[in-house]
């Protein structure tokens, strides 16, 4: 029988002893003792940002081409962003999504899966989504194999087969979803919230995917109808970065796009949805029996993304109310009382005025509690507890420095290209972001805050289980509490 070596102090790793390793480690160990954790660490330096250098050009039909050439790998990103998203789905919620899904599923000259076979050969990723208020087609290619992913790029977007099989297997996946968020509370929650907020007929109170009705009715020439009207090259523009010149990406654009036809827009392309009119503050509740949780959802039409300058100190404000893990809501509610692993808050810059909200999932027991907190600091940072200099300092550099991230790769300068281009705002944006940014004044964040946060209109949805929770949050007084079923029906 063999004996494992008793382990001793003196076994070596390589070529030093135990005792030499632990004792190498001490100082690293004593300065961490030393290390004061109740004041927060310096900042590092702030990252220098350049607007890339953008060539702008137009295709015959109206397609905007944006090029930014950069050589560091020999690999292209292109995003074409289409202005056709949920808000113009009409009463068909859903219509949108449904289209851009089946938009990939073959073309006039393939079918799906030998559609599919073409782009997996090419090594590229080519695929379309739809969001609120845009469509958008994503390819990323090697230099070499250019060519042929632009042109199934083209072929995709220009020769669309939507087929029926296909459709009717996208209807069937999405309504099997659609049944299983409707046990979820996250989806229950901001459905409900978006739809008491904005109303059942606003284009921001429907739910983008559609319900299990209005997907089950959409046919294939509601598809082909939508694509007809929105899919158009002048309601278009084409985002191309990487190893590529402004002449190639014309030459690649033009061969993919350069026989998709203009037409005229409706004024639906192109109208802003309005805002709604304000509401006095108001409580839904969703009964989830047996829920360990509840899921709440505080806010009320915010701003669009043209409001200008309060838009920079928008961001410096959720920054150190909701939109960092050392935010003042996640500070209280997570770290201080313990309610909840994250809460959190934000603003859905769109075309009109997106909604703010502040949100979390919470324990069962302590609903009414979180209910609280959660008001209190977006009363506070109003007038009882205004921004710090310091707080504000700290969040523009959060804001700073983490923007280099969101621009060091291809995919990342495309999809902030894609965002300005979408909003009409010019390339140096980029920079002049972080400019205003840092101008922002602890006096600007108060002023947006008591212009744009409005306690007395809060919409407050909980979805939760009702016995445990309606009447602690009944005995808060915020307004009139009402009943929902999951579908935003009010029950008696």
């Amino acid at each position: 029988m063999s004996v494992m070596p008793r382990s001793t102090s003196s076994r070596r790793f390589g070529g030093a002893t135990l005792a030499a390793v632990i004792l190498a480690g001490l100082p690293a160990a004593l300065s961490a003792q030393a290390l004061d954790r109740s004041v927060r660490p310096a900042p590092g330096p702030t990252p220098t940002v350049q607007t890339p250098a953008v060539v702008k050009r137009t295709l015959a039909n109206g397609l905007q081409v944006w090029t930014v050439t950069q050589r560091e790998l020999p690999t292209i990103n292109a995003s074409l962003v289409i202005r056709a998203g949920a808000v113009h789905s009409g009463e068909k919620a859903g219509l949108a999504s449904m289209t851009a899904s089946v938009l990939d599923e073959g073309s006039a000259r393939r079918p799906a899966l030998e559609f599919a076979r073409a782009v997996d050969a090419l090594g590229a990723n080519l695929g379309a989504f739809a969001s609120d208020e845009r469509t958008t087609v994503s390819l990323s290619t090697l230099k070499k194999t250019s060519g042929d992913a632009f042109a199934l790029m083209g072929e995709l977007v220009t020769q669309p087969a939507f087929a029926a099989e296909e459709i009717e297997r996208d209807r069937k996946s999405r309504i099997q979803a659609l049944r299983q968020q409707k046990d979820q509370p996250t989806t229950i929650a901001s459905n409900t919230f978006a739809a008491r907020v904005y109303g059942e007929d606003h284009p921001y109170g429907r739910p983008g995917n559609g319900t299990p009705e209005t997907i089950g009715s959409i046919t294939r020439e509601d598809i082909t109808g939508f694509y007809g009207t929105y899919y158009r090259p002048n309601n278009a523009v084409l985002v191309v970065v990487g190893d590529v010149t402004a002449d190639e990406a014309m030459g690649l654009a033009t061969k993919a796009f350069g026989t998709w036809e203009k037409r005229e827009l409706p004024a639906t392309a192109s109208a802003i949805p309005p805002r709604p009119a304000g509401r006095p503050a108001a409580v839904y509740l969703v009964d989830k029996p047996g829920a360990a949780q509840s899921e709440i959802r505080i806010g009320h039409p915010g701003a669009a993304r043209s409001t200008s300058p309060d838009y920079y100190a928008l961001q410096v404000l959720n920054t150190i109310l909701g939109g960092q893990f050392s935010s003042r809501i996640n500070l209280n509610l997570r770290e201080s009382k313990g309610y909840t692993y994250g809460a959190r808050s934000g603003w859905t810059f769109a075309r009109g005025d997106g909604p703010f909200v502040a949100s979390a999932g919470v324990f069962t027991a302590k609903t009414d509690s979180s209910l609280i907190e959660f008001l209190r600091e977006l009363r506070d940072i109003r007038a009882g507890r205004p921004v710090t200099e310091e707080e504000v300092a700290f969040a523009r550099r959060t804001i700073v420095q983490s923007y280099p991230r969101s621009i060091e790769t291809n995919a990342g300068v495309v999809n902030q290209l894609a965002d300005l281009a979408f909003f009409g705002l010019p390339e140096t944006e980029m920079t002049a972001f972080l400019t205003r940014v840092q101008a922002v004044k602890p006096a600007d964040v108060t002023r947006v805050a008591r212009r744009y946060l409005q306690p007395e209109q809060f919409t407050i949805v909980v979805v939760g289980d009702l016995e445990q929770i309606r009447s602690g949050v009944e005995a808060l007084n915020l307004g009139p509490v009402s009943v929902l079923d999951a579908d935003g029906m009010t029950l008696r």
